[in-house]
């Protein structure tokens, strides 16, 4: 199998490192190959001839895919290989240009490409790959609580970006939110886009409140940072969605909800976990073990890679990389 992420560290440590330490402790044969963009030749040579490849982002990867889908010896249908891609950010109404023609450039190569985006399907799908929806997760090999509930600080807890360069309405509810969050009593935050720091500091800053908040991002579903938020054991405050609650979790049972667009809702949540977060332990801890039982990085790449190769079966496919994926998936199994 080939892993290729982009050279540059644009995305979460969960969208990327921790696929590497996954695949590495399920013992699963995988080169790891950081794409530079303007050299997709160089990309290209590191790939086997009866391979997997699973590109590891989309929108980062743009000019390898399309490079590749111009070529007449690479992807869907041309090789030997089974082609994955995972489309990570918002793709139908993105406030960042061509979002969907990147989309589409990933799709036209790929056999199957897994989207956080709901709305996506279509698309994906009318450029003649399976789409496969899914949620987000949380890396469990590193988002580990290390400090007691009574331990942790009686306080809500947020960090993210509020600005993305000149793309300002990038993260206008985002930013709506935030400002009747910011200057409130109880509350603590950083703006994740001002220093990247390092892991340890972010795990150790969730690990200190017994409040977690999380904001709306760029991505239309359930976020990594919600999951890593429950695993963490913190009591997590998470917007209402219009797509499905994902399996294992209710509001009220395993998180707090608010509504996205009326921020005295959200300030009322805020407000009401505040008064006595003692009275959320119980909500925390069921929402950490909700995310362990199904919402790991390893329920994901399981899910992924059967609905890949249930694909393939439907279509029929002989292709020889098939026992790459099925080997892949037997080593993932049993490391669980």
């Amino acid at each position: 199998m080939t892993v290729v992420v982009p050279g540059v560290r644009l995305f979460p440590w969960s969208m990327r490192e921790a696929w590497q330490v996954l695949l590495r402790k399920a013992k699963v044969r995988f080169r790891w190959v950081s794409h530079h963009e303007g050299r997709p030749e160089t990309t290209i040579r590191t790939l086997g001839k009866q391979d997997v490849v699973l590109l590891l982002n989309d929108h980062h990867l743009e000019d390898l895919t399309r490079y590749l889908g111009t070529t007449e010896s690479h992807g869907r249908g041309r090789d030997e290989r089974i082609w994955l891609g995972l489309s990570t950010e918002r793709v139908v109404g993105s406030p960042f240009p061509k979002s969907e023609d990147k989309t589409r450039a990933c799709a036209r190569l790929c056999h199957l490409v897994a989207h956080f985006d709901p709305a996506a399907g279509g698309l994906i799908r009318g450029e003649g790959a399976e789409p496969y929806f899914c949620h987000q997760y949380a890396s469990t090999d590193l988002f580990i609580p290390r400090k007691a509930w009574t331990n942790k600080e009686n306080r809500i807890f947020w960090s993210g970006k509020l600005s993305v360069g000149n793309f300002a309405d990038a993260y206008s509810q985002r930013k709506t939110l935030f400002a009747a969050f910011q200057k409130a009593p109880g509350v603590v935050w950083r703006d994740a886009a001002q220093k990247n720091e390092k892991l340890d500091t972010v795990l150790s800053e969730k690990d200190s409140y017994k409040g977690l908040l999380n904001l709306p991002s760029n991505c239309p579903g359930y976020t990594a940072n919600f999951f890593e938020n429950l695993a963490m054991g913190g009591c997590t405050l998470q917007h209402r969605m219009s797509t499905p609650m994902p399996i294992g979790l209710a509001e009220g049972e395993t998180h707090l909800g608010y509504d996205l667009d009326c921020p005295d809702s959200f300030k009322e949540a805020c407000a009401r976990f505040l008064r006595a977060p003692d009275d959320f332990q119980k909500i925390a801890q069921q929402g950490r073990v909700a995310c362990l039982q199904y919402h790991t990085l390893w329920h994901r790449a399981v899910e992924i890679f059967r609905a890949l190769q249930t694909s393939l079966e439907k279509q029929g496919s002989n292709l020889a990389a098939g026992k790459v994926l099925s080997e892949a998936i037997a080593k993932l199994e049993v490391a669980q």
